[in-house]
């Protein structure tokens, strides 16, 4: 007599991936693996039972559909999706791919082989109790858990996966401040201006120029090292920049920087170096500048086998020659290192933008920090300068408390 199958998936390791597995018949007699998590967990528990509740109620035979697709499949085509949609204005891939691509990486390390159909909230939670675990805080756990509902999302757009996918993933609400256990981040304070003095003579004259922009505009970083001479309007007493590529360029907003007159001091120079269609500021340039300013400075003679050397070959032999711009990454190396050889607490591009706010908010109010900054709603200006409540706070109650 013929044994009878057991038709109950079983729970078990799968030892290569950790992860918890069991084993289905389909309806043409074939068997699948079905990944269900990290093994030993609540999640992937839920989703054992799920699944024999699939089987039972359809007579010991997993339900077939759309389970050919795999999340791994499925993130092939969206990674071609995100390299041609988040570019920046040179065509390189912008800050914002790459952080979506880490997210995604979470996602394929614990769910890659299993079928796209087959993910919901109990996956989810997994893959975001797996950023947890790396330590990552409250605000970036949500802003991530967030990127893989775009990417279920952009599935359900395209096809590849039912509706209800993403309705189920939608369920699952954000961690909670202060009641999820999740690390919180700290918001990021204004620069202090002592420590941006001490700091800047420790920087190249280029850094230190486009530091000083930074605090006397309330620009973002990215819109002074992308400047370009073409874009600077100085027909007026007030030089006015309008660039064509800007952090919402996308949403079909425009964004306009004022140069009053301690920022014309600090950019005139750079504009006699300029030409229509280059960056003002160039490491190139720079470079250039550098090696020139040495030149002049030079005590001994050259002798005639420095004369005849050929700068030419002597920069291809460069591991890293100068680039045509600076990026946030070489901005963001060179006031570290200032701020090491000065000795201060180390302050980011960007706090630069929210000093800027707090002093404007100080003087001005909140409407011309909204102004300045290119924001469109007020609420986004007070984030920005809410630094600057106790100063007020505390002066209000000596003049009139």
């Amino acid at each position: 007599m013929p044994r009878v199958p057991n038709t109950v998936p079983t729970y078990r390791l799968h030892a290569a991936s950790g992860q918890a597995v069991c084993t289905v018949r389909l309806a043409n007699g074939s068997r699948k693996d079905l990944y269900l998590g990290v093994h030993g967990t609540a999640a992937s528990q839920a989703e054992h039972q799920r699944i024999i509740a699939l089987v039972v109620t359809n007579g010991g035979v997993y339900p077939t559909g759309s389970i050919d697709l795999t999340i791994n499949e499925a993130l092939v085509r969206y990674g071609r999706f995100v390299d041609s949609y988040y570019i920046g204005p040179n065509g390189e891939p912008t800050g914002t791919g790459a952080d979506i691509k880490v997210t995604l990486g979470y996602l394929r390390r614990l769910f890659g082989p299993t079928p796209l159909v087959e993910f919901g909230p109990p996956q989810l939670k997994s893959v975001r109790q797996a950023m947890v675990d790396d330590d990552r805080v409250r605000e970036q756990v949500n802003k991530r858990t967030s990127q893989l509902r775009q990417f279920f999302r952009w599935c359900v757009e395209e096809q590849l996966a039912p509706p209800t996918i993403l309705l189920g993933l939608q369920a699952v609400r954000p961690l909670g401040c202060g009641r999820s256990g999740v690390k919180e981040g700290e918001p990021r304070q204004p620069a202090d201006p002592i420590a941006v003095k001490k700091a800047m003579p420790f920087m190249s004259p280029a850094v230190q120029a486009i530091v000083q922009l930074l605090w006397l505009s309330g620009a973002r970083p990215s819109e002074i090292l992308l400047m370009k001479w073409d874009e600077l309007d100085r027909s007026g007493e007030i030089w006015v920049l309008r660039p064509k590529h800007h952090k919402t360029s996308w949403r079909g907003k425009s964004r306009t920087i004022f140069f009053g007159p301690e920022a014309q001091a600090v950019l005139l120079p750079w504009l006699d170096y300029a030409v229509p269609g280059t960056y003002v500021f160039s490491p190139k340039l720079s470079e250039h500048l550098r090696s020139k300013k040495r030149a002049e400075e030079r005590q001994t003679k050259k002798w005639p086998s420095h004369l005849a050397r050929n700068i030419a070959k002597r920069a291809r032999r460069r591991e890293r020659p100068p680039t045509d711009c600076y990026d946030r990454h070489s901005l963001g190396q060179a006031i570290r290192r200032a701020c090491k050889s000065a000795g201060v607490a180390r302050f980011c591009a960007y706090s630069l933008r929210h000093l800027r706010a707090v002093e404007l908010r100080k003087q001005y109010g909140l409407e011309t920090v909204r102004a300045v900054l290119g924001h469109s709603f007020k609420a986004m200006a007070d984030h920005y300068s809410k630094a600057g409540d106790a100063a007020l706070a505390s002066r209000a109650a000596g003049e009139t408390g």
